[in-house]
């Protein structure tokens, strides 16, 4: 298992991340699970690689492998031993990969490929106003400064865990 997703994951990086997603969206437009999808693929690699590192270190560890001596199941040594150490990277991972997956959304919608009318979309929001950006600059600068604003506060969330 370790060598096939080690191998997925090297396929997935070599490829550009927005131009798997622009592919997925441009078989299935306007649909938000495939973008969605096409988003996953691309993040999973971080989560696997932080987590994999953070895991192959503790396994060898002398509780673990005590645990693992006594009889203690997997389900245990995970809760136990490994899930405490890997959460706060999970949650950082989990907040910066939120701001990503909404900076990518709206980018796909600035470029017409993302989620169609009469879905709510920053990046097909900020296209669509920006004819108006001379009569009235404040009507743009909403959408701006909400995608602003979220993914500010997910990359904050993320520098203000402590376990």
């Amino acid at each position: 298992w370790e060598r096939s997703f080690t191998f997925a994951m090297n396929i997935i990086l070599a490829m550009p991340g927005l131009i798997l997603v622009l592919l997925f969206a441009a078989l299935v437009p306007g649909s938000f699970t495939i973008l969605y999808v096409a988003i996953a693929l691309i993040l999973w690699v971080e989560f696997y690689r932080v987590v994999r590192n953070r895991t192959l270190s503790l396994i060898h560890s002398p509780q673990v492998e005590a645990s693992v001596l006594y009889g203690f199941g997997s389900w245990y040594v995970f809760k136990r031993h490994i899930w405490p150490h890997c959460r706060q990277d999970v949650f950082t991972l989990c907040c910066f990969g939120a701001g990503n997956t909404i900076l990518a959304l709206a980018s796909l919608g600035f470029l017409h490929v993302g989620l169609k009318p009469p879905e709510a979309e920053l990046g097909l929001m900020m296209v669509e106003l920006f004819r108006y950006y001379q009569v009235a600059p404040w009507v743009l600068a909403q959408p701006l400064i909400t995608l602003f604003v979220l993914v500010l506060g997910f990359h904050l969330l993320a520098s203000g865990e402590k376990s």
